[in-house]
């Protein structure tokens, strides 16, 4: 078997910043549809990954802040009681 030269590819931060974005609101277009609390907690733990793998390129993407877990649940969930509270 021949061996190829390496390769080497260039992404652009602007590309990078694009694509995760598009899959971002791909992935927004999917879920509006099913607004129950635990696509919303998806929802969150999709735009977190987006974001670290932004990070990782040290990309931006003007996303808002994230909520807190306990907004994303439904008012009559059971919550959680930390000892000593």
């Amino acid at each position: 078997m021949e061996s190829s030269p390496p390769r080497t590819h260039i992404f652009w931060r602007e590309d990078i910043r694009n694509v995760l974005k598009a899959i971002d609101q791909a992935n927004v277009a999917l879920t509006a549809h099913l607004p129950v609390a635990q696509v919303a907690i998806y929802r969150a733990g999709f735009s977190a990954a987006l974001q670290a793998v932004a990070t990782s390129f040290d990309v931006s993407l003007d996303t808002p802040p994230p909520r807190s877990s306990i907004e994303l649940l439904p008012p009559d969930a059971p919550r959680c009681s930390v000892p000593g509270e």
